[in-house]
Formats: C-alpha cells, sequence, structure tokens
C-alpha cells in the first residue's frame, strides 16, 4: 500500500510517497479504497506550526476523504462492499455532546489521515456518502459539512425566515450558504473581494456585499436587514469578530467556526454586550452529524462546492493554493496512485 506520509518533520519538504503492508480488517472492520482527499485550513496551520493541537511525524495527511469499501470484517452490518464512504473526522465521536475521549484521535493530526491507497477503520468510523455524490465530491465532506450542521441546527436551530450572514467563500460558507437556502432562510454573504460573487449568487445567496468597496459593513447589513441578523458565522477569527457582532440583531448568535485571519479573535466587548450576543463555538461534529448532513444533502440535492481538482503528484499545489485562500469551496486531490 502506498501514501503520502510527513516522514521526519510537520512540513512539505518532509512530504513523501512512501510504501507499507496492506492493512488487514478485523471483524468489525471495513477496508476502503481511497479515491479522493480534500484539504482543510488546519492542513496549511499544521505545516506552518499553527495548529492548536500537537502533531508529530510520521504522519499521513488531510482529514477529508472518500472512498469504495472493498472488504468487510465477518461481524460488519452497517456496509456492504462497493459502498462509497468517507471514514469521520472524529472517529470516536459518534452523538451527543463532544467529551475529552471523544476529541484526542483526529484524522490528519495527530492520528493518520486519508492520503493513502487503502484505509481500515471500525464500521463505527465511517458514514455512507450521499448517493448522488461522486467520490470527488463527497470527499470535501467530512469536517465542513458535520461542522456546518452542528453549528446551524444541533448548538442552535436557523429557522425559515431568519437571516443568516456568511463570511468568506470557502468549504463552510459555501456549505452553510446551500444549507441555509434549502431550509428557508434569507443569507448574506461577505467578501472581500467581487471574484466569486457571481457564484455565490447561484448557489443561493440573496446579498454578497464586497467589504472592500463597503468598509463599514456592518452597518450595511444592519440597514437591510432592519438592525441586523439574526445568525452569523464566522470562518476567520483574528480581527474579524466584533465585525461580525456588529452586525447582529440584539440577541443574535454568532458561530465560531475558524481562524483563517488568526487564532486569537479580538473581541469589543461592550459591542458584544450591547448586543446580548449568544457565541457558540464548533469543533468540527458527529458521526451523527454528519449523517444528518448527508440525509439533507439527499433530499436537497446538494452539491458542494469545488475549487480546483488535482491530481495527486501536485499535492504540494494544493497546500499552496489554499493559502493563498479566495477559494469557492474545496481543493480536492483524486488520489491516482
Amino acid at each position: 500500500m502506498r501514501c503520502y506520509e510527513f516522514s521526519a518533520a510537520i512540513s512539505l519538504d518532509s512530504l513523501r510517497l512512501v510504501e507499507g503492508a496492506d492493512p488487514v480488517p478485523g471483524q468489525h472492520d471495513i477496508l476502503i479504497r481511497m479515491r479522493a482527499a480534500a484539504f482543510n485550513f488546519r492542513d496549511v496551520a499544521m505545516v506552518r506550526g499553527r495548529y492548536h493541537i500537537g502533531v508529530s511525524p510520521p504522519l499521513v495527511p488531510l482529514s477529508d476523504g472518500a472512498g469504495e469499501v472493498v472488504q468487510v470484517g465477518e461481524a460488519v452490518t452497517r456496509f456492504r462492499i462497493g459502498d462509497l464512504v468517507c471514514p469521520t473526522y472524529l472517529p470516536d465521536w459518534l452523538h451527543g455532546p463532544p467529551r475529552a475521549e471523544h476529541l484526542r484521535r483526529r484524522l490528519g493530526g495527530p492520528t493518520n489521515g486519508v492520503v493513502a491507497e487503502l484505509m481500515c477503520v471500525h464500521e463505527n468510523e465511517a458514514i455512507r456518502a450521499p448517493r448522488h455524490l461522486s467520490a470527488t465530491e463527497a470527499a470535501t465532506l467530512p469536517v465542513a459539512a458535520a461542522t456546518t450542521w452542528r453549528s446551524l441546527y444541533r448548538l442552535a436551530s436557523l429557522r425559515p425566515g431568519e437571516t443568516l450572514l456568511i463570511q468568506g467563500s470557502g468549504a463552510i460558507s459555501t456549505s452553510a450558504l446551500q444549507l441555509a437556502k434549502a431550509g428557508g432562510a434569507h443569507t448574506i454573504v461577505v467578501v472581500r473581494d467581487d471574484r466569486n460573487a457571481v457564484a455565490l449568487q447561484a448557489l443561493g445567496a440573496h446579498r454578497v456585499l464586497i467589504s472592500g468597496n463597503t468598509p463599514d459593513w456592518p452597518r450595511a447589513v444592519r440597514d437591510e436587514t432592519n438592525g441586523g441578523v439574526d445568525v452569523a458565522i464566522n470562518v476567520a477569527g483574528g480581527n474579524t469578530l466584533t465585525d461580525t457582532v456588529a452586525a447582529t440583531k440584539p440577541g443574535g448568535v454568532v458561530h465560531l467556526v475558524g481562524f483563517a485571519a488568526g487564532s486569537t479573535a479580538e473581541l469589543d466587548l461592550f459591542e458584544a454586550i450591547r448586543h446580548g450576543t449568544t457565541f457558540y463555538t464548533a469543533t468540527a461534529g458527529s458521526r451523527e452529524d454528519l449523517e444528518s448532513f448527508v440525509r439533507a444533502a439527499e433530499v436537497h440535492l446538494l452539491r458542494p462546492a469545488i475549487a480546483r481538482v488535482l491530481p495527486l503528484s501536485r499535492i504540494r499545489e494544493g497546500y499552496a493554493c489554499l493559502e493563498a485562500g479566495g477559494l469557492l469551496g474545496k481543493i480536492v486531490l483524486t488520489l491516482d496512485f
């Protein structure tokens, strides 16, 4: 079996294609031939030494992937040979609220990730992919889809007719946009420039605001919504949080789901107090959250936004593209070993 791994250090200079023994499934395990893998911002943070969990080599990278079940253990009941499946990012978190023991193993760091010809996982550690999606599309789901579903419909319920503010155009932002549209919510997307404005409207955005052209965009949001949005998703952290709060109505909800602008979020506490803002932080989601997303995706025929599809040989280019930012959706690798 071949895989990519960080061999001597967590850096792109140390990323190597290596060969090892094929995994052998136990009685409750499934063997997956991986077909595609997708990047998350955490993957870039890791190689830059800015991730919040310590990781060490050797390590197979990336958390998101999809593949075909090619062998099942004798006691397996959840899957059959030929099923298209996604290993779950947090293998030990099946349902309910997160506990410490649920969050220790994370695919792609500190636990081996998905850039491998074969993966062997317990049947509880995977979900069936949406039936209408290809492996390339399904590979985008495990982190972003679970995070988005948990934020919008588990931690706090986004209701039909409410207005959701979304910042950015990455995987979580586009996933939130599609879910909100399917659920009957009004959506406002704020981005730095207009490169993805038309595509975001095609995905269902009712309004796209360009922050580069509208420096006081929170005021523009308040004016347009008669006082502010009901719910906001902040994917950036850093110095963006106060503006997010300022765009919400009194008693509004803000979900903190990313750190693209910095791992420390600056907040004007007076602004938060004046708004009576409720904050939620999602650490991805459980298997149950991801399966809930799958059901919604199948009902509404949701397809994830994909910015680029690259062959595996260009894996380093994938890291560089993600770090450059400004993408609409995910970067996906075809695992053509």
